[in-house]
């Protein structure tokens, strides 16, 4: 029996599938991931703070160091950054080469996070991730944005691209289904 990975769909829809009609279907194939990934993960974002980071530059520092004064306040934190992940005192170095790794990665981290008693959560978040949809149903309960830089233009095709997929973020929190915010 072989085993068809979701690439190789994909890699034979692009084929075979208009191009056009493909790219008016992605939206929906990325927010159907995401919706199937916290459902598998059972909405974990629901039962922690999620603070979200955002900007050109600086999202790590600021990650870091917001996670050391919760930590300090006797707080115990999850973070996920380009750096690293943590979830309580244990952590890994990031080696996924992508600063926000796909929907199941994060929905099974923040799983992980709430399984380990963590009351916080920091999410480095990215502009190609809200692109693709990846911060989908992950409930934040506030965002922190760093700073706007005429950057990653290419993935983008311009810097309003750029900046509304920054502000897609931004979106999520105007009608939250969480209630507590900072």
């Amino acid at each position: 029996m072989t085993k068809i990975n979701l690439e190789t769909f994909l890699s034979f829809g692009r084929k075979v599938i208009p191009k056009k009609l493909f790219r008016m279907g992605q939206p929906v194939y990325h927010w159907l991931l995401a919706f199937a990934a916290a459902l598998i993960y059972r909405f974990p974002s629901r039962k922690i703070f999620v603070l979200g980071i955002t900007g050109t530059k600086g999202k790590t520092s600021v990650i870091e160091i917001i996670s050391a004064i919760l930590e300090e306040a006797g707080y115990k934190t999850a973070l996920a950054s380009s750096l690293r992940f943590k979830i309580g005192r244990e952590s890994e170095k990031n080696e996924k080469k992508m600063t926000m790794p796909g929907r199941f990665f994060m929905q099974r981290f923040l799983r992980k996070a709430v399984r380990g008693k963590c009351q916080y959560a920091i999410l480095e978040l990215t502009s190609e991730g809200a692109a693709q949809s990846r911060h989908r149903f992950v409930n934040f309960n506030a965002l922190i944005f760093t700073n706007l830089a005429p950057e990653h233009i290419e993935s983008h095709g311009s810097f309003e691209k750029y900046r509304d997929a920054k502000l897609k973020l931004f979106k999520s929190l105007e009608n939250p289904p969480k209630k507590e915010k900072l």
